[in-house]
Formats: C-alpha cells, sequence, structure tokens
C-alpha cells in the first residue's frame, strides 16, 4: 500500500499517541521504530540539548522517525489502520 502522502512529515510516535485505531501491538511497534531512530527529530525548545527554536528544525525528512522511515517496515494490514486515521 502507498503511503499516504500527509504521513510524510509524521513521526512514529504521532500516529502511535493520535491516530484512531492503533492497537496495543501497532503502538509498541511504533514506539519501537523511534527507540531505533538515528537521527529522531529534534524536539522543540531553546536550542540547547538537541532541541531547535524553528519549525524547519522539525521538518527534515532526513529524520528517521518520519513516516518514510518506517512505512514499508508495517504489514498491510497495519498500513491500513494508519491510512484511515490520515487525512490525505
Amino acid at each position: 500500500m502507498k503511503m499516504p502522502t500527509c504521513l510524510e512529515y509524521t513521526t512514529a510516535d504521532t500516529v502511535a499517541e493520535t491516530f484512531p485505531g492503533i492497537t496495543d501491538a501497532l503502538y509498541s511497534k511504533l514506539w519501537g521504530f523511534l527507540a531505533d531512530a538515528e537521527n529522531p527529530t529534534p524536539l522543540g525548545g531553546d536550542g540547547s540539548d538537541g532541541t531547535v527554536e524553528t519549525p524547519d528544525g522539525r521538518l527534515s525528512l532526513d529524520n528517521d522517525d518520519k513516516a518514510g522511515h518506517w512505512w514499508q517496515k508495517l504489514t498491510e494490514d497495519e498500513q491500513r489502520i494508519i491510512a484511515g486515521g490520515a487525512d490525505d
């Protein structure tokens, strides 16, 4: 299944915490992607401790907690659950 374009900048934790229909197993899998990310999206903040002050710093698609990095690691059923909660 093709990833909905509206997920392009969405992180695994955002999907886990806010999308409807996420099962306990999928919730754990999504958080696992975040835990395994070597280049996660920085948190907003004052620029210290790996945080960024501007929204632009959080929009890099190179951050490996974004959906483009983990979408293909999902089963088709898991993709359907997430796509059903996406507004594309």
